[in-house]
């Protein structure tokens, strides 16, 4: 199956130009995006995590497939890469039926020679396999090339236009691999119908997924464990707000006295507390100190 629209842009393409394709194609492809010095120096951050990390236990997350997490903590040149323009700009557009999009997951993955293709599949069904509105969406990723993407290596295959369909619906051979340089990034929604490849080669090819949900929706990876307060403290407000240290709309994601989460992170005071501080802790304060005695009087 052929893409609907164009599905190729330069590294300058327009925000407005990859927005039509991933609408209409479910996926844009922006080319060779990092330069090489930015990749190699990511992937020399991680290696050592990347060496550390187990086979996956099944087929879908790959028997010859190793995937690494935790990006935020172990990688400098990725935490500036979670807040690129590009993914930014792109996840902040597909995403603004929501106040605030946020970061949810790092992952990445190396696949080894003989790792096998995956089933295809949408990932938004992560969300327990919740059935979205088909016009509503709440996942944008990012799949950067740290190896060049090759269909002898495994590169991903995706179904053109699919984001209508179930996986089960989609006509047998009509995936399509999506080969790109180093440096390059698949843009894909969560609906797009995909999967990873069979690495026929000797190499393994690495690529690293950054994927972006709405600010009301569980994260899939943990952010708050992957940088707790005393990392999230070193890091920028810009990282830190995508990361999810903010309300991510309405009433979701306040902390303490219904306070924004920076302000509680850095103790630093609301400038209109909802809430007054002071009051709610002494009102807590009060109500520990009567449950304390009641357990108290029943095991006397």
């Amino acid at each position: 199956m052929k893409p609907k629209v164009n599905d190729r842009f330069k590294k300058d393409a327009s925000i407005d130009a990859i927005m039509h394709s991933l609408h209409e194609n479910g996926y844009a492809v922006v080319e060779e995006v990092l330069p090489s010095e930015t990749v190699d120096a990511l992937l020399g951050e991680m290696m050592p995590h990347i060496d550390a990390t187990p086979f996956g236990p099944d087929a879908f997350a790959g028997q010859n497939t190793k995937r690494t997490g935790s990006l935020v903590a172990r990688s400098a040149t990725g935490r500036d890469l979670i807040v690129h323009p590009l993914c930014t700009g792109v996840a902040r557009e597909l995403l603004k039926s929501s106040t605030e999009f946020q970061l949810s997951q790092t992952q990445l993955i190396s696949a080894h020679p003989g790792s096998v293709a995956q089933k295809l599949h949408k990932d938004e069904l992560v969300w327990d396999f919740f059935p979205f509105a088909t016009d509503h969406h709440v996942m944008c990723q990012f799949f950067w090339a740290l190896t060049d993407f090759t269909e002898a290596n495994g590169a991903t295959h995706v179904v053109p236009g699919s984001d209508p369909l179930a996986p089960e619906d989609v006509e047998p051979g009509s995936s399509m691999p999506v080969e790109m340089k180093k440096g390059s990034v698949f843009i894909f929604t969560g609906k797009v119908v995909h999967g990873g490849g069979t690495n026929r080669t000797d190499e393994v090819r690495r690529g690293l997924i950054l994927s972006y949900c709405s600010g009301w929706v569980r994260q899939e990876e943990n952010q708050y464990l992957v940088a707790p307060p005393e990392l999230a403290r070193t890091l920028p407000e810009e990282l830190l707000k995508v990361i999810g240290y903010q309300q991510g709309c309405f009433a979701m994601g306040y902390a303490g006295d219904i306070e924004e989460p920076m302000d509680v992170l850095f103790g630093r005071k609301a400038a209109t507390p909802v809430v007054p501080s002071e009051a709610t802790r002494r009102a807590a304060n009060k109500t520990a100190r009567e449950w304390s005695k009641s357990v108290a009087e029943q095991t006397v």
